[in-house]
């Protein structure tokens, strides 16, 4: 999960012209637009739990795939780094959870 900022150059109906916004993006869907110009702001309703349904989905499925890739591509490096991967593997999964605890703190209300 990942959330992005872009600031780009919309017509805002309250400035009558032309002025940037502040976009910001959670994974690939626009959650809140800003008018840096007169401050009206736009909150789009993101289903979090549906982001993260997706990106488990996606990651699941294309995790042998990557694995085998990985191994064919440099076997030696692969098995030299299998013991160090499941030793940190336990912290990026306690990481990654209290990201997802944040995103559906922010997010869902």
């Amino acid at each position: 999960m990942k959330e992005s900022q872009i600031v780009t150059e919309f017509f805002c109906i309250r400035c009558s012209s032309d002025t940037p916004h502040s976009i910001i993006y959670f994974n690939d869907s626009i959650s809140h637009i800003h008018c840096e110009n007169c401050g009206r702001s736009l909150d789009l309703k993101v289903d979090v739990k549906y982001e993260l349904y997706k990106e488990i989905k996606n990651r699941l499925s294309t995790k042998p795939s990557r694995i085998i890739k990985e191994y064919k591509g440099n076997r030696s490096y692969f098995l030299k780094k299998i013991p160090r991967r499941m030793f940190k593997k336990p912290f990026r999964l306690y990481k990654e959870a209290k990201e997802v605890k944040y995103f559906i703190g922010k997010y869902v209300k």
